[in-house]
């Protein structure tokens, strides 16, 4: 076999920077040992680098492509996967927070990872909710992101992974011009949440665009579910509206 400048290039070449023993195996036609034999060897001239036991990237060459690529590396982590929260708003430049988290949702349960000063949390959804990502090339790398309405029902379902009910606000009336309402509802009707469908309507009139077919909550909840039970019902929507009015006008919404 060529030496381990050689299958480096190679894997470089064939655009392959993230690293198992079988998908090596598979590549060089090897058995698996022969595999982790060759990782070892390519590890030990620095041409690979370790995150988890048993996935390795790629970083000989070109370190800065690979390791300068946080959402690259986070979605490599975990399959199926995609990029969400509070790091998809970002990439869709739906708010200015540069979030110190990259987050992940995946089917799967995964702990979080910290690697090179980089922490990727890996967010369990059930698979019905698993849809609205598309294929990103990000630093010339493959990414799998939510898109820009996913983003947003995402943030909504569980705003603590996207800087909080007002960030979330704001990403939505940052978003308005180049929203697909009519997806961003069927996305929110798919998710089958009452509470969601809620604050979706309530935060859409409030920036004047008209909804039809959002299911409203059954019974009142409160806007920010992590802030304390104050402000009004709203009947329509069931929703206590606990973000004060200056904190959505603040935000783009009022």
């Amino acid at each position: 076999m060529d030496d381990s400048i050689s299958i480096a290039r190679q894997l470089h070449t064939a655009n392959l920077f993230y690293l198992t023993p079988r998908l090596l195996a598979g590549v060089f036609d090897l058995e698996i040992a022969q595999a982790y034999d060759l990782l070892q060897q390519l590890t030990a001239r620095g041409l690979v680098m370790g995150v988890e036991k048993g996935k390795y990237l790629l970083v000989g060459l070109e370190p800065e492509r690979v390791l300068g690529n946080p959402l690259f590396i986070a979605n490599q982590l975990a399959f199926p996967s995609y990029i969400s929260y509070w790091s998809a708003l970002h990439f869709h430049g739906l708010t200015e927070q540069v979030p110190h988290t990259v987050f992940v949702a995946t089917t799967r349960k995964k702990r979080p990872v910290e690697f090179q000063g980089h922490r990727f949390r890996y967010v369990t959804v059930k698979p019905s909710k698993f849809f609205g990502y598309q294929r990103e090339v990000i630093g010339d790398l493959p990414v799998m992101v939510a898109d820009l309405e996913k983003s947003l029902i995402d943030s909504l379902d569980q705003s603590r992974y996207a800087g909080g009910i007002a960030e979330v606000a704001h990403a939505l009336a940052v978003a308005g011009p180049d929203l697909d309402v009519d997806l961003l509802i069927d996305y929110a009707i798919r998710m089958d949440d009452r509470s969601l469908a809620s604050r979706l309507g309530f935060l859409l009139e409030r920036l004047g665009i008209q909804t039809t077919g959002l299911p409203v909550s059954t019974s009142p909840i409160l806007l920010d579910p992590r802030s304390p039970a104050t402000g009004g019902i709203d009947s329509r929507w069931q929703i206590r509206g606990n973000l004060l009015a200056y904190q959505l006008q603040r935000e783009g919404i009022g």
